[in-house]
């Protein structure tokens, strides 16, 4: 019996349905390494959906016991507050993490010895070092370029610029704990606490080409107030290591909870004791654009905010913000909701800010799913966490509730310490991850 032809589109129809049923089934199986179907894509999934085929693993090196992701003996001076382990997003303007970007890690180690470990080339590379790290940085715009200071003795470090993958040191200054490049990742920070009054004296440092000569602000720009009593502005006012430090310096009176940022190579922003000022590179010597009353808080990457007494006196406070590059205040109205407290874990977009904590200031304007891939890490690497806790008895004290994880969201990666190991694995393409990376890189 011949069927009708409406029979046979139907049986044909029905093949294509299990035929096409089939497929998906058996590439939702397959690890998205493998041409499978990534959990989250087109949609973030939940934390209990992402698991471990979801994290293909791109590398992984053992540590040998003793040895630790963690830096040893400073924190920055506006720093006082100890900044988590696997830090935030890895963004220029936050304290140093041991996890650097999408590329290695710092470790420190007995007898005082550190190295960082960079995977390169498909291999790991591994730079020595004699003294115990307190900080290791490379930069979002300059991946070829490691930032470490070394703890040199007691109170004294050494700030070092090294090449990647060569590893040979650019140049090396007796500076630190502070170091750091500036926002856009085409200068460094250097400095240290010095003198009987423990002001910060900073320089500026070119990522390219010879040290240049040293200068110091000198604090007389016409217009604004003078230098602070006792603070240097001549070189002969400088300790030792203070005249031997090269490029621009500039001191600045200190004291726990002043800040300061270099969001370009010629710009500094400075807030402390109820006071800012606004300082600018000009052929080789800061000088001073403007000061005035109230606090800054920076709004990385895009603009200082500044709260402020109100004009006329007696109104209050007002808040108005400016562009990093330029002292143009713009009034911020009394509608808009109140900043969160500073902290360098914000990233700032255009109406809205949130950390890689997930903590949020207002709504984005285009969706953004919470953040579930730190937690789904967590369950998908507890079996490696408990064998090697099983086997070393410092992992224990080391990571007591569980593998560290460190996203690098940016670049669609996170670090993942178990213990004995630690691990490099590629993040599922997720629509929260893309947005990410506009706001790091507006």
């Amino acid at each position: 019996m011949v069927p009708l032809p409406s029979t046979k589109y139907l049986i044909a129809t029905l093949f294509i349905a299990a035929m096409l049923l089939l497929v998906t089934i058996v590439q939702g199986l397959k690890p998205a390494s493998s041409g499978g179907i990534a959990a989250g894509v087109g949609a973030d999934a939940p934390a209990a959906v992402l698991g471990l085929d979801s994290f293909p693993v791109e590398a992984s090196t053992r540590l040998e016991d003793g040895w630790s992701p963690r830096f040893q003996g400073a924190q920055d001076p506006d720093q006082w507050e100890p900044w988590p382990f696997a830090g935030g997003f890895g963004a220029p303007w936050e304290p140093a993490s041991p996890y650097l970007q999408d590329q290695g890690f710092a470790a420190n180690g007995p007898k005082g010895r550190s190295e960082v470990r960079l995977w390169q080339g498909l291999e790991w590379r591994t730079y020595r070092f004699d003294s115990p790290l307190v900080s290791a940085r490379i930069s979002l715009h300059r991946p070829d370029r490691l930032l470490v200071t070394l703890a040199s003795g007691p109170g004294r470090f050494e700030t070092e610029l090294l090449t990647i993958p060569e590893g040979r040191v650019l140049w090396s200054v007796m500076a630190g704990p502070w170091s750091r490049y500036s926002w856009d990742g085409r200068a460094i920070l250097v400095g240290f606490l010095e003198g009987p009054d423990q002001h910060l004296l900073l320089s500026a440092l070119p990522m390219e080409g010879d040290l240049p000569d040293a200068t110091l602000a000198s604090w007389d720009e016409k217009g604004l107030p003078p230098a602070p009593k006792g603070l240097p502005t001549k070189a002969d006012q400088l300790s030792d290591d203070g005249r031997d430090l090269p490029g621009a310096k500039v001191a600045l009176p200190w004291k726990e909870g002043d800040r300061v940022w270099m969001p370009r190579p010629d710009w500094l922003w400075v807030s402390g004791g109820g006071t800012w000022s606004a300082w600018k590179l000009e052929e080789g010597r800061w000088r001073r654009q403007a000061t005035g009353p109230g606090v800054l808080e920076a709004q990385p990457p895009l603009r200082v905010g500044l709260t402020a007494p109100a004009t006329p006196p007696g109104e209050g406070m007002a808040r108005s913000t400016s562009s990093v590059d330029r002292v143009a205040w713009t009034p911020v109205s009394g509608d808009d909701p109140a900043w969160p407290a500073y902290d360098p874990a914000w990233a700032w977009g255009e109406g809205s800010a949130l950390t890689a904590w997930d903590l949020r200031w207002r709504a984005f304007p285009e969706a953004l799913p919470p953040e579930r891939q730190r937690a789904a890490l967590a369950l998908a690497f507890k079996p490696d966490w408990l064998s090697a806790k099983a086997i070393r008895r410092s992992v224990a004290g080391w990571l007591p509730g569980g593998a560290e994880v460190a996203l690098r969201e940016a670049q669609d990666r996170a670090w993942v310490w178990v213990g004995d190991r630690v691990l490099l694995v590629k993040l599922p393409e997720l629509s929260r991850t893309r947005r990410v990376r506009k706001i790091l890189n507006p």
